[in-house]
This record gives C-alpha cells, sequence and structure tokens, in this order.
C-alpha cells in the first residue's frame, strides 16, 4: 500500500515509557507532561527541583504572573508550562536524571497518539491560530494565545527584540513590565500580547515581514 502524504507538516511530540512499560503520548505535549506528572504522584513532585525563570516548575501556589500557564497537576500541584516543546523534553530529562525515575524521554514525530481521557472538550466558538512555517513546521495550541507565543520562542525572542517593533505605539518587547497586556517570555524579556485573535494574526505578519518569514496565518 502506497504511503499517503499528509498535507502538513506533523508537530513534535512528548513521548513517555515508564519502567513498568506503561507509555504516555497526547497529542499536545503539555498534556503528556502533565498526565507524567500525575502517574509520577504527589511523593515524586515534592521532590523534584527544578526551575523556570527563576521560580519552581511545580508549586503549590499559582505564580500572578504565568496564571495562563499554571496548570492543575494533583493533589494541589500546579505546573508551569510556559515553555516549547523541545523545553519540555529537556525539563522531563532533567527529573528523570535527578530524581533516578528509570522513564525514556523521546522526542519525535512519527509517535502513535493516545486520546488524553482527562481532557476537557473544548467548544468549537474558541479561536485558535494556526502558523505554518517555510519549512513546514507548524504550531496550532489549543488557545490563540498559546500559538502566539510559541510562535514567538521559535522565531526567537532576542531576534524579535533587536528589530526595536513597537504594537499601538509601545515597545514590543520591554526588559521588565511596563504595560498592560505583557506575559513574561524568558528571563528580562515582556511581549505585548494582543486582546484579539485577529490583531495576533496581524502582528505575527508584521513579525514575519520584518524578519522576512514567510509564514501562513490563519484562524480556525
Amino acid at each position: 500500500m502506497e504511503e499517503v502524504k499528509r498535507g502538513r507538516a506533523k508537530r513534535k511530540l512528548l513521548r513517555v515509557t515508564f519502567p513498568n512499560g506503561k507509555v504516555l503520548c497526547y497529542k499536545s505535549t503539555t498534556d503528556t507532561m502533565i498526565a507524567t506528572m500525575q502517574e509520577l504522584g504527589d511523593d515524586v513532585i515534592s521532590n523534584i527541583k527544578l526551575d523556570l525563570c527563576h521560580l519552581p516548575l511545580l508549586s503549590k501556589e499559582k505564580y500572578p504572573k504565568y496564571k495562563e500557564w499554571m496548570k492543575p497537576v494533583c493533589n494541589g500541584w500546579y505546573l508551569n508550562t510556559q515553555s516549547n516543546s523541545d523545553s519540555k523534553y529537556l525539563q522531563l530529562n532533567a527529573i528523570n536524571e535527578q530524581l533516578s525515575l528509570g522513564l525514556t524521554v523521546e522526542l519525535g514525530d512519527d509517535f502513535e497518539t493516545q486520546d488524553n481521557p482527562n481532557k476537557e472538550r473544548r467548544t468549537k466558538t474558541k479561536d485558535k491560530l494556526l502558523v505554518k512555517f517555510p519549512d513546514g513546521q507548524y504550531f496550532a495550541n489549543n488557545s490563540a494565545t498559546d500559538t502566539f507565543l510559541e510562535v514567538i520562542w521559535e522565531i526567537g525572542v532576542d531576534k524579535i527584540k533587536q528589530k526595536e517593533m513597537s504594537w499601538c505605539g509601545k515597545p514590543l518587547i520591554t526588559t521588565s513590565k511596563m504595560f498592560n497586556g505583557q506575559v513574561q517570555i524568558d528571563n528580562q524579556r515582556w511581549i505585548i500580547v494582543p486582546n484579539t485573535t485577529k490583531d495576533k494574526v496581524k502582528l505575527l505578519r508584521v513579525i514575519g515581514a520584518i524578519l522576512r518569514i514567510n509564514m501562513e496565518i490563519t484562524s480556525i
């Protein structure tokens, strides 16, 4: 049987295999990481010593500046998911090494994925973004904001900052929080995130034009 060619490039996936043979691999790397933490349980989580942007990766409190990315895990623990797939892969490997958990952590694009039984079905009325890069890589997360930020990470925060771009008369990226609507995207890097999906599309197209990156950007 001839292999059917897909119309778009596959996104990166995380696959975690436990010593007992259990495998976790969902379509979202965030979902895979959360499920891995849930499988490890409270006792293991409390021993994880790993920081993200100078704050513990896992916490019993929601950090105000990262509230959009603090996702519940179990027993009051929250995971700061403000990172891309490559970073989550490195984080899981660091945790595995730190606590000698015996996990096999893999990053790829051809893994067989499972349905996440804990995933809430989202309504189709929520706007999402689909961004495709010239090399075929694409991003389409659960929210337009998540996709917007992951695209910024992919392009390079400092690369964008060097162009001294502005949005609505304000500098797009600053070294500290200066305006409402800014989100911390890296160490000493805050970016303005437009409120509407339409404006996120517009801003990404401006960034693409200035940096000469021919991205295909659509709202879905």
